[in-house]
This record gives C-alpha cells, sequence and structure tokens, in this order.
C-alpha cells in the first residue's frame, strides 16, 4: 500500500541509441516508423531504461506512444518498471506524458504508483519529471 503521499521526482537523460525501422500502411500521407531507443538517467533518478516506440509524423505534426522499461534507482530505491508514454507535437508545441503500469515496479521499487511528464528544453536537454506514491516499506 502506498503512503499517500506524493513525490515529484525529477532528472535529465539522454538518448543513447535511435534504431529507426520504417514501415507503410498504403493510403497514409505521413511517414511510420518503430524505433527502439536507449535512454541514461542523471540526477534524482539514476538508471537506464529500453523504450519502444510507434511513431507517425507529416508535414503538421507528430505522434508516438511508447512502452519504456526502466532498471536504476529513484528516490533511493533500486528496481525496474514498466512506464507508458505518448506525445503529440504540432510546430513548436509539443506535449508528452505517461503513467506508470500498475504493478510493474520490482525489488525496491515494488508499488510505485504514479505519472511521468516528459520535456525537452529550448538547448535540447530531455528532463523526466515522475509525480509518484511509493510504499512506506518496501
Amino acid at each position: 500500500m502506498t503512503d499517500g503521499t506524493e513525490q515529484v521526482i525529477t532528472a535529465d537523460f539522454d538518448v543513447s541509441q535511435w534504431e529507426p525501422t520504417p514501415y507503410q500502411v498504403e493510403g497514409t500521407n505521413s511517414e511510420l516508423s518503430t524505433v527502439r531507443a536507449v535512454k541514461i538517467f542523471e540526477g534524482d533518478i539514476v538508471g537506464t531504461s529500453v523504450a519502444d516506440l510507434i511513431m507517425a509524423g507529416n508535414a503538421v505534426g507528430a505522434g508516438y506512444v511508447c512502452s519504456e522499461v526502466f532498471a536504476g534507482t529513484i528516490a533511493g530505491r533500486t528496481g525496474t518498471m514498466v512506464v507508458q508514454h505518448w506525445g503529440l507535437a504540432e510546430g513548436t508545441a509539443t506535449a508528452s506524458s505517461g503513467h506508470i503500469i500498475p504493478g510493474s515496479g520490482t525489488d525496491g521499487l515494488a508499488g510505485i504508483a504514479g505519472k511521468a511528464i516528459f520535456t525537452q528544453e529550448p538547448d535540447g536537454q530531455h528532463r523526466l519529471e515522475l509525480r509518484v506514491t511509493l510504499p512506506e516499506d518496501v
């Protein structure tokens, strides 16, 4: 059971690997691809994640959905978890957020629950903000 107190935890991350595989669907005017990405986190979140994305983009906008497996340490607790997230872009306007899959936390992250917000700074730096609750004793 979670203690009910939401924590806000942030970290910067770098994308260390980006492997797109284009695919086609007849009749679409968008570029379609699946992507395998690897991210490295530093800050209050330390670890690595492997993300599998499905992406679509055209001259007006782009979007993605993703399942991402994180392994590392959050708030002093070490384990793994799965984050399901999505994003949209239209011009310079972007939105990207998601949730931790309930029950996906292992070891020290067992019972973690909450939201994930992904942003990119004007200088290109990627950032993750987690708004989570953690069990009192793990």
